[in-house]
């Protein structure tokens, strides 16, 4: 049986995490990482797998920003969320995100699927799997004809 306690500690958690990249800030999101992140994209052509720390995080995250703003990334809206609490410390979560530019325009949807551990009150992400490549990819090829 789900908790709406649960639901809602994640809720809130996706709200901050979104927020913080509406802000466009690297270290706010960050925070929002376990200190090693298991990370897997499908880029289109193939699944890539990495492990990653907090300091490549912080990096990869300033690259993904760079990225949103040659894009015109102005916000970004967890359209649906679907947890499957294991416990209440560990949590698998599904976002469905929807990214907007600066008119409020869609510029793309990805999927996300998120495995949320709490050390403390404050949940953590240890895993993150997402589809998003390809669709930055078309995103980027529109914006340049």
């Amino acid at each position: 049986m789900k908790s709406s306690k649960i639901t809602a500690d994640v809720r809130a958690f996706f709200t901050k995490y979104c927020a913080a990249y509406i802000r466009q800030d690297a270290t706010a999101i960050c925070k929002h990482y376990a200190d090693l992140v298991h990370i897997s994209s499908d880029t289109g052509e193939r699944v890539t797998v990495h492990v990653a720390t907090n300091e490549e995080m912080l990096k990869t995250i300033a690259h993904l920003l760079e990225g949103y703003r040659t894009i015109g990334f102005a916000t970004a809206e967890a359209l649906a969320v679907a947890t499957d609490e294991m416990t209440s410390r560990l949590v698998q979560a599904r976002v469905l995100w929807l990214l907007r530019d600066k008119a409020g325009e869609p510029i793309y949807e990805f999927d996300a699927m998120y495995t949320l551990a709490r050390h403390t009150e404050i949940f953590r992400i240890t895993a993150l799997a997402h589809n998003e490549i390809p669709q930055y990819r078309r995103a980027l090829v529109r914006l340049n004809k």
